[in-house]
């Protein structure tokens, strides 16, 4: 027996993560973001925006992440026309003459991933249960990205670490068909204090929505072999 680890699988037509998001332009980085994956916990939970609870999470869980499929890059350049609100604090537009905004919006277009989360059996046993019955609508970055497949894949002991399980654990992409071979090897992204790349997602609770940096490893592991068509390759746990 290993020790408990959380599995989730990221799978929808667009995924969007942003890491610098500002005013008008909304980015996504290529995998998902550490304040993503506790905003999508925090919507089982049934956590709203602000809530001190998202923090103390997000502080509770370590990260790992595999990239099984990266996608494509989309950008949509969408219209945003009213009065709208500028950086000094004023607006622009007014009812009458209404100002106009092209925001462009980065996505991920049939990307797919394995996140793997460690953290206090509990809270991770009590995350689960909540994915399996969320409070709140589940979403892949933004509300407009839907999943395609349930996002628990499930609680496992069959790995030590996080690292082992992303290296070990069966590789699935529900547009596997699509692929004349897979891949050899598969990109991997892990939380770790020692690590090089840096990435401003750790929640931080406060009036302007500043996050604070998370240091991660970046790597690839060699292809694990695939899960059953149609199957997870989770351990079920109790």
């Amino acid at each position: 027996m290993g020790k408990l680890l959380l599995l989730l699988r990221l799978e929808g037509p667009l995924q969007s993560w942003g890491l610098r998001s500002r005013w008008d332009v909304r980015d996504t980085g290529e995998e998902p973001s550490k304040s993503g994956i506790v905003g999508l916990l925090g919507c089982a939970l049934g956590y709203p925006v602000g809530d001190p609870r998202l923090e103390e999470l997000d502080a509770q869980l370590r990260m790992g992440v595999r990239v099984e499929h990266p996608g494509t890059r989309l950008v949509d350049f969408q219209t945003i026309t009213g009065v709208l609100p500028i950086a000094s604090g004023g607006v622009r537009g007014s009812p009458d003459d209404p100002a106009t905004v092209i925001s462009p919006r980065a996505y991920l277009q049939d990307a797919a991933f394995l996140v793997v989360l460690d953290g206090p059996d509990e809270v991770l046993r009590r995350c689960a249960a909540a994915l399996a019955a969320p409070r709140w609508p589940l979403y892949l970055g933004r509300k407009s990205c839907i999943p395609t497949r349930p996002v628990l894949e499930g609680l496992t002991d069959a790995y030590d670490s996080i690292e082992e399980a992303l290296e070990r654990h069966p590789w699935d992409w529900g547009g596997r068909q699509t692929l004349k071979e897979p891949p050899s090897t598969l990109r991997i992204v892990v939380e770790d204090p020692a690590g090089e790349a840096i990435r401003p997602d750790r929640i931080r609770v406060n009036p302007a929505r500043m996050y604070a940096n998370r240091t991660v490893r970046v790597g690839h592991v060699p292809f694990p072999g695939e899960a059953p068509q149609g199957e997870g390759g989770a351990t079920a746990c109790t």
